[in-house]
């Protein structure tokens, strides 16, 4: 029996974690523990799944520690919504447990200092994202010299001005349901900038070997390149259970299907474009802070967060993300890889005052 612990549990991931666990797709699963920020549903979850619960603040690293001591969980799935997921997955790590991690920040930010600490206590970081998924999966016994990241394209693709954009309109997404702050980043591709960070430093692919491609379906989640020039893809419908229960319980451990079938036998189409920069400045801005180091990799994250929430409250319009964005990334950050959580923090606040300061 697996013991799983959800960090985020009344969120998009969270839910459809434990959708899954009800379908009966995890029946060598244990929900051991639920955390939640605020949310009031959590204690009738708990009571749902007879597991404990805590509400838990993300920065609040000794009372997780104490919840994972107590919850003792084999593998904790990570689904904390920004910057706030680091410190947790840091803590999980530090307890050495296996994380099943949907928190693309924690990687982005915590980068090689975060994965060595990871390997220092023999952790397997696993990813949720269905992108990042989708390459662990498909590297498995192969060599790859490309990755390529496909896009929905979000619902700005072919809408030429967005300078009027209102929240509402950022909010709805062509083909996934998710929290907020990750359907307006899909909405400006600084997601997919995320995931092409995140992909770099957990496969250890140079910025220029990862290429994106808008792919309105999103049934192709990602895809890899050999040196022969054969290519590689994991196609499944826009559902996250697949790659929630796979990085939980292991490919082929379920015991029913956990996606629909894909109609083969019919016809539908597979359609794959190119991105154009200037339309998605926030891509372009992600690869550039990729390529600048990491510190530039926290000052992205932080800038594009606060920026977002701002704008979802109303008090900057859609096109200032970027231009928030743009101008904290102006300023002076290291070049070199952080080496400790206490320098990742000083760098996020360092960002976080510039973009406050702008928002």
């Amino acid at each position: 029996m697996i013991r799983l612990l959800i960090l985020g549990a009344t969120g998009s991931i969270g839910s459809t974690c434990l959708k899954a666990f009800r379908n009966g797709l995890m029946p060598d699963v244990k929900i051991a523990g639920l955390t939640a920020a605020t949310s009031p549903s959590l204690e009738k979850l708990a009571s749902d799944f007879n597991s404990e619960f805590c509400y838990l603040n993300g920065n609040d690293t000794r009372r997780l520690s104490e919840f994972i001591d107590k919850t003792s969980p084999d593998i904790i799935l990570n689904a904390i919504a920004g910057s706030s997921g680091l410190p947790a997955t840091l803590t999980a790590i530090s307890k050495g447990r296996d994380i099943a991690l949907a928190n693309k920040e924690s990687v982005v930010m915590g980068g090689s200092f975060m994965l060595n600490e990871a390997k220092r206590n023999n952790v397997r970081i696993i990813p949720v994202d269905s992108e990042h998924s989708a390459i662990y999966h498909l590297l498995q016994g192969k060599k790859a010299s490309r990755l390529i990241i496909t896009a929905s394209g979000g619902p700005f693709v072919d809408r030429k001005d967005t300078s009027n954009v209102t929240v509402k309109e950022a909010l709805c997404h062509p083909t996934w349901k998710m929290g907020k702050k990750i359907t307006v980043d899909s909405a400006t591709l600084a997601n997919k900038g995320l995931e092409v960070m995140e992909a770099s430093l957990l496969f250890g692919f140079p910025p220029d070997k990862i290429d994106v491609t808008i792919h309105r379906q999103s049934i192709v989640h990602s895809m890899i390149e050999t040196s022969e020039g054969a290519v590689y893809a994991l196609l499944s419908p826009p559902d996250m259970t697949l790659p929630i229960v796979m990085a939980i319980t292991g490919e082929g451990n379920s015991p029913k299907r956990l996606t629909a079938a894909l109609p083969f036998s019919s016809a539908f189409n597979l359609s794959f474009e190119g991105w154009d920069r200037n339309h998605f400045p926030m891509l372009s801005l992600a690869y550039e802070a990729l390529k600048l180091g990491g510190g530039y990799r926290i000052a992205y994250t932080r800038a594009d967060e606060c920026a977002v929430n701002a704008f979802l409250d109303g008090r900057i319009s859609f096109n200032r993300i970027h231009e928030i964005t743009t101008e904290v990334l102006s300023s002076s950050f290291t070049l070199s890889e952080p080496s400790s959580f206490e320098e990742i923090l000083e760098i996020d606040r360092e960002a976080r005052k510039k973009a406050e300061a702008l928002c």
